[in-house]
């Protein structure tokens, strides 16, 4: 029977595992039913593998808790390794507990830099046309590719020969306790951190120098600096493992697990944040529709009647133009040009910038008039700004008042 700790962990394991799929499902809801089959990409693809790898190394953290009592070959003294019978039990659950460290390690590894690839696609596809961020993406490719190489590098070569990391008698060394290495943990730390550094790097400059209003800058500056909470959790499992490694050896999986799943949320984040901010857009004009209502029964608005814009002087109000800037708005890539597809449907958090150099951003909230959206979305150098007005019956004079020109 599990101890009250183990049992504790493992509803942690597999809680952790169902939000996570969670998250990716409305991430692929969210694609699907906006812009269908179509609109899917390789970054896509790539989240349903890191999904695949996800629950491959949940369940290495299940079988380390849950079957081998938290075990490896770690945690002895040299007495206690020459005494400990090989067809004994513990035995058998340490020799166990150390292969399937083996095996959640590289799975905890490859399952973090299948996540930076997926950021890479989604900046490439983020940043296409946008100055020289080709070069830069191609860096971050590169970075990642090696990186990734390396700690594989380090995982098969740190002990040799390899089956020297379930070795029990006699002590196989530090290098060879998967459990505790010294060696691999702190590599795949800093190459973690290293990485989270450079991908940052490509979406943070360009949201800082843009001309969003300040609500809207910070809101994309905190999704796309989540990197410095992976990289805080990834810290907490290097010290934990370091510190604690010798007394629980199931500290990696413990770390190892929690600083997956925040990964997987924040890589998933740019894709679902626009549907719950639709949501709560929707209940603040629902709310504020309640009580416009509310306040005067007989009242309605000019945009309810189909096909009809509010007119000013007899005229459609003109749209503002900015040749200059471009138009911010839920879609998921960056337009370079007008002559770029135009997705004002997508609801994926993305930047708008021009094919120059000097990159702005501006922001327009989009029209929800009848006939205007399309004319918007034809157009990515024109922000068309609307009001909606009320008429309501009144005097005489009032109602005179609605024909005149200029109202």
């Amino acid at each position: 029977m599990s101890s009250e700790p183990e049992q504790a962990f493992i509803r942690e394991v597999w809680g952790l595992q169902g939000v996570a799929y969670l998250i990716v499902a409305l991430r692929y809801y969210n694609r699907f039913s906006i812009m269908g089959w179509h609109s899917l990409s390789w970054d896509d693809g790539i989240m349903l593998l890191a999904v695949i790898v996800h629950t491959g190394e949940s369940t290495m953290a299940y079988l380390v808790v849950a079957f081998w009592k938290g075990l490896a070959n770690n945690a002895m003294t040299d007495a206690q390794r020459a005494a400990l019978d090989p067809q004994s039990t513990e035995w058998h659950l340490r020799v166990n507990g150390s292969k399937t460290h083996v095996v959640g390690l590289l799975l905890y590894t490859t399952l973090l830099w299948l996540l930076k690839a997926c950021w890479l696609v989604y900046y490439a596809r983020l940043t296409e046309g946008v100055g020289n961020m080709h070069r830069v993406i191609k860096g971050g490719i590169a970075v990642v590719s090696l990186s990734y190489i390396s700690c594989l590098l380090v995982a098969f070569l740190k002990c040799v020969p390899f089956d020297h990391q379930w070795q029990i008698n006699p002590s196989p060394g530090n290098n060879c306790m998967p459990a505790i290495s010294t060696v691999q943990t702190i590599y795949v730390m800093i190459m973690n951190t290293l990485t989270d550094f450079y991908l940052m790097a490509i979406p943070l400059p360009v949201v800082w120098k843009s001309h969003l209003p300040w609500r809207k800058k910070l809101v994309l500056l905190v999704m796309f600096s989540g990197g410095f909470l992976e990289m805080a959790f990834g810290i907490l499992r290097c010290v934990s493992i370091l510190t604690l490694g010798d007394i629980d050896p199931a500290q990696s999986g413990y770390w190892s697990v929690r600083e997956s799943f925040v990964s997987m949320v924040l890589t998933n984040m740019p894709m679902v944040y626009p549907m719950f901010r639709k949501f709560i857009e929707k209940g603040r004009s629902m709310s504020r529709s309640k009580g416009t209502s509310q306040g005067d029964s007989r009242g309605y608005k000019l945009g309810s009647l189909p096909g009809r814009v509010a007119t000013i002087g007899g005229r459609q109000k003109p749209a503002f133009s900015a040749p200059s800037d471009t138009l911010w708005d839920s879609k998921e890539h960056i337009v370079a040009g007008q002559e770029n597809r135009a997705a004002s449907g997508d609801e994926e958090a993305s930047l708008d910038l021009p094919k120059q150099d000097a990159v702005g951003i501006s922001f327009a909230e989009a029209s929800d008039m009848p006939g205007e959206s399309s004319g918007a979305a034809g157009n990515g150098h024109q922000i068309l700004v609307t009001k909606e007005y009320t008429v309501t019956e009144g005097t005489p004079r009032a109602s005179r008042n609605l024909s005149r020109p200029g109202f």
